[in-house]
């Protein structure tokens, strides 16, 4: 298993009562668990745009 780090961040509490309802509803087991899946998701979301921004037709529109 890999190594982990602590890192502290200050939340709304928006989104502190998010990360509270997934653990609650059960589908995750701890806060940590929330993040490390949102920062999957939004790595695979940024690689995907920059996909996108690579294919040939991105390329013209942003020439244009």
């Amino acid at each position: 298993m890999p190594s982990k780090s602590i890192i502290t961040a200050s939340l709304t509490p928006e989104l502190t009562a998010m990360i509270a309802a997934k653990v609650a509803a059960g589908r995750y087991r701890s806060a940590s668990e929330v993040v490390r899946a949102a920062l999957r998701l939004l790595d695979d979301h940024e690689r995907r745009n920059e996909s996108r921004s690579r294919t040939p037709a991105a390329r013209s529109r942003d020439a244009a």
